[in-house]
C-alpha cells in the first residue's frame, strides 16, 4: 500500500519513518529544512540507545500525479485542514482512506465537506516524539494507537492499515469506539498540553504544585461534563487514571503545544481546551477555567514569552 503523510512534524515524521523502515512505501508532505534533510540523508529516529535510519521521499507539495496515494495520513496541525483537503479534492480517488491522526476534536468535518465520498477515519495515538532538528525525529515514549471510521465504507482499509502499522512497531488496534477515544484523548490533551505550555516544563512536571493540581481538576471536571453528555452510556471513570498514566510514560516529553509556543508558531488550542468551551455552550453549560486558559494560550501565541 503507497501511504502518504500529510504532515512532516514529529508524529508525522515518526510514523513515516518506522513505516518505511519496515519496508512498505512511504512518503511525506512537509516544510522545508525538514524535508530537505530527508531527502538529502533520511530520517534518523532516535530511540532509547536505538538509531534507526529511515529512507523515504519528501515533498514540500502534493502531487496526486506522481504517486497515486492509497491511503493517506494526515497528521498536520488541525487548522491546517483546510488546506489539505483542499489540496485532495479532485486529485484523489473517491475510494482513497483518509486517516486523520491529530489532537483535538471536530477536525474531521472540513474532510466532510470537500472529499464526502472518501472513508474518512479518526486514529488516536499516544505515542510521544519530538523533532529535535531537521531530518531528526527522538521517539519520546512509546504509546498506543486506535483507529476507527467515522463516515464512508470501510472496504478492508482498517485491517490493511492495522497490519502495516503493527509491522512498523505501533501498538495498533481498530476499534468501534472511536467516538470514546477521540474524548479520552481530548480531555489527555486539555489537561496536560496547555499546562505543560503556560509551565514551560515537560509533561511529568505539571503537577508538582498543588495550585496546579486544583486546575488541572477543573479542566478535567469541566471537560468530562461535555463527555459524559454527549456519551452518555459510555463509561468515563476511569479517565484521570488514564491522564496519569500518560503522563508517567512521557514524563519528559515537551508537548507538542508547548513546542509550538517555544517556535513561535499557532497553537491547536481552538481544536482542544476552546472545543470544551463551544461544546460546553452549545449545551448550556459551563467551563470557565478551560475559557480562561485558552484564552491564556491565546495570548501566548501573541506574546510569547
Amino acid at each position: 500500500m503507497n501511504i502518504i503523510v500529510f504532515g512532516a512534524g514529529s508524529i508525522g515524521s515518526l510514523f513515516a519513518g518506522r513505516i518505511a523502515y519496515s519496508g512498505f512505501d512511504v512518503s511525506v508532505v512537509g516544510r522545508n529544512p525538514h524535508v530537505t534533510e530527508i531527502n538529502k540523508k533520511g530520517l534518523r529516529i532516535l530511540e532509547d540507545q536505538e538509531e534507526l535510519l529511515s529512507h523515504f521521499p519528501a515533498r514540500t507539495s502534493f502531487h496526486s500525479e506522481v504517486v497515486a496515494p492509497e491511503a493517506i495520513f494526515v497528521t498536520t496541525k488541525a487548522y491546517d485542514n483546510g488546506v489539505v483537503a483542499n489540496n485532495m479534492a479532485g486529485r484523489i480517488s473517491n475510494e482513497t482512506p483518509i486517516f486523520v491522526l491529530q489532537n483535538g476534536m471536530g477536525n474531521e468535518r472540513v474532510f466532510y465537506k470537500h472529499l464526502p465520498q472518501n472513508p474518512i477515519f479518526r486514529a488516536i495515538t499516544t505515542e510521544a516524539a519530538e523533532l529535535i532538528y531537521p531530518g531528526i525525529v527522538k521517539h519520546v515514549a512509546f504509546g498506543k494507537t486506535s483507529f476507527g471510521i467515522i463516515t464512508g465504507q470501510e472496504n478492508g482499509f482498517g485491517q490493511r492499515i492495522q497490519n502495516i502499522m503493527r509491522k512498523s512497531g505501533f501498538n495498533t488496534k481498530k476499534t468501534t469506539k472511536i467516538q470514546l477515544k477521540m474524548w479520552q484523548k481530548l480531555l489527555t490533551n486539555a489537561t496536560i498540553c496547555p499546562l505543560g505550555a503556560l509551565l514551560h516544563v515537560p509533561n511529568g512536571n505539571i503537577l508538582q504544585k498543588p495550585s496546579i493540581k486544583r486546575i488541572f481538576e477543573e479542566i478535567l471536571k469541566e471537560g468530562l461534563a461535555v463527555a459524559t453528555h454527549n456519551l452518555p452510556d459510555e463509561d468515563f471513570s476511569l479517565t484521570h487514571e488514564f491522564i496519569l498514566k500518560v503522563m508517567g510514560k512521557t514524563k519528559d516529553n515537551r508537548c507538542s503545544m508547548l513546542q509550538d509556543i517555544e517556535r513561535g508558531r499557532k497553537t491547536e488550542i481552538d481544536y482542544i481546551n476552546g472545543f470544551i468551551v463551544q461544546e460546553s455552550r452549545r449545551l448550556g453549560l459551563k467551563a470557565p477555567v478551560n475559557a480562561a486558559i485558552a484564552d491564556l494560550i491565546r495570548h501566548l501565541e501573541q506574546y510569547p514569552q
